[in-house]
This record gives C-alpha cells, structure tokens and sequence, in this order.
C-alpha cells in the first residue's frame, strides 16, 4: 500500500511532530514573498549544451547528487574547476563538466575511467563506489531504453513533468526512492523530482505539470521547518540529530522527517496560497532550501540530520 504523504501525517511514535500554528505563522511571514525557480546557473555546471545533452547531464548528475556532507572530524569533500575551489552540488556537477567532449555527455565515461580519478578532489566524499556503480547502471538504462539520450525519455512523458519523474523512478535505477514502511510505502522520489524540474529549467522547452510535485524530502527542508518550530523531533532524536551522530536509513525517525517535510510543504504552499500569494511547491522548495544555504538566518538554524543514503 502506497501511503498519501501529501496529506497524511506520520505516526508521532515516530520521533516528528508537525506544528499548524508554525506553519501558519510561517505563511504569515511569507505571505508577500516573491517566489521563483532555481536558475540552475550555478558555478561548475557546463554552458551552452544542447537539449539532449542538458538532459543527460541532469539525469547522471541527479542519481549522485546525495549525502555530500563529510563524516564527523573530516574535512569537506572539494573539487578545483576553472580557478575555484567547489564543495556541495556545485562540486559535483564540475566532475562532468570536466569530461565534456566538445558539449558532449559521454555515456562510456563510466567504463573509460575510475571513481577516484572522476571525483578527484580533497577532502571525503562518502559512498563513492556506490557512486561510481550507479552511474554506470544510469548509463546503462539510457542506452537500453532511450538509446542513449534522455531526450527521448522526455519525448516518452509528451514534456509532462510528473511522466518524466515517473519513467525515471520505473526505470532508472536509482530514482526509486520509495522505502518500505509500517504505514506503507513512502513515496519520496527526490532524485527523480530534482532531476525532472532541472532539466525543465535548462531545457528549449519547460514541461508541463512542474507546479503538481512536491517539496524535496532531503537534509535542508526540515532543518528549516524544524528552525521555525514546524517540526518538532523527540528529544531522543533531536539530541541525535543535534549531535550529528547518524540517524539510520530507513528507520522510523528518518522516515519520519522526510515525510514530514513533504507533509509541511503542502500545507505552507496551501496557506500561503489562502494569503494570496500563488506560490508552487518547486519555487517553495527553492526558497526553503535558499534560506538554509544563502539565507541572512542559515547561520542559526543549527544541524541538519545525517543519513549515509544516495536518495538524497
């Protein structure tokens, strides 16, 4: 059985609780925001790549775009690219950059090299070679079923953002981003989510039904709805969390944050929706996320939970 995440709760026995007063007060003070979408222009990622290409590179970049925080007492995993020193997302996004053939996203990278020579940089960058296997099974699927473009995989969907999640989720290995649970399956699919609306922004052609997904269930959404009081953790978990000791995957308290960031998500785009404010859930995601990375309060907002995952 598929649980509703959008509009259930989960069980509080499982460490997180969900505030509606926070979540109102938040849209009070939100309500004359100005809301938009990630420009994807950010350092390390190529310019100028055609459609096919873009594609490509947002399918293989997204499948890897996980668990980028290093372990307790080690440094942060860093990439040099054209001059700079990147860390995060952008860090991951120069590893292909740097192999680009005249704009062109080899799918045989996989084969041709290794895992320390792609991600090359210091400090750790965790799960590495499950890293380097999954790209090479997200290769694979593109060449078995798209011959080898995901362009074709978008032309499948007809353009339409919540097909294209889809065949990634059914068909990519990776995307499937749905854990097994006492309530049901849990349908979080945050890869495959990110991957559909990137390669909707940098593409010739947004694609339809991108305002019908969710907010991403990642590390930094509920470290915001837990600064401002919309999730609450129990003190076993918050003092886990707090610690930045692992909180294990798959078990009831990470579940239970990533469902209920989904959960809070909907509901804040709904009550900022009532003030008058026409905000989507993918512009929300992009303001949840700017505020604890960019944002004048990220300083503040204390730890995010910790999760050895390539889901997220």
């Amino acid at each position: 059985m598929e649980v509703d995440i959008r509009n259930d709760r989960p069980p509080v026995d499982w460490g997180v609780t969900i505030s509606d007063p926070a979540i109102e007060a938040l849209a009070d003070e939100w309500s004359d925001r100005a809301f938009h979408l990630p420009r994807w222009d950010y350092t390390g990622l190529p310019r100028g790549l055609d459609d096919a290409n873009w594609y490509n590179l947002c399918v293989l970049a997204c499948s890897v775009l996980a668990c980028i925080w290093p372990p307790e007492g080690e440094q942060m995993w860093t990439t040099h690219y054209q001059g700079a020193d990147l860390d995060d997302a952008p860090a991951i996004f120069s590893c292909f950059s740097r192999v680009l053939d005249d704009g062109i996203v080899r799918l045989d990278t996989f084969e041709q090299t290794t895992a320390t020579t792609f991600f090359a940089g210091t400090g750790t960058l965790q799960l590495l070679d499950e890293r380097w296997e999954q790209l090479g099974q997200v290769a694979a699927s593109l060449q078995d079923d798209w011959e080898g473009s995901a362009a074709n995989l978008v032309a499948e969907a007809d353009f339409d953002a919540e097909s294209v999640a889809a065949l990634l989720v059914d068909r990519v290995t990776g995307f499937n981003d749905a854990p097994v649970s006492a309530a049901g399956r849990l349908p979080f699919h945050k890869l495959a989510r990110l991957a559909t609306a990137m390669m909707s922004a940098g593409g010739g052609r947004p694609f339809s039904a991108l305002d019908r997904l969710p907010v991403y269930p990642d590390y930094m959404l509920p470290r915001v709805f837990r600064h401002h009081g919309i999730l609450v953790y129990g003190n076993e978990l918050a003092a886990t969390v707090d610690a930045r000791k692992l909180v294990l995957k798959e078990s009831p308290w990470e579940l239970a944050i990533r469902w209920a960031t989904v959960f809070s998500g909907d509901r804040l785009a709904a009550a900022l929706r009532k003030r008058g404010n026409p905000v989507t859930t993918p512009a929300l995601d992009y303001a949840l996320w700017e505020s604890a990375v960019l944002g004048p309060d990220a300083a503040t907002m204390g730890e995010h939970h910790r999760t050895l995952t390539l889901a997220y």
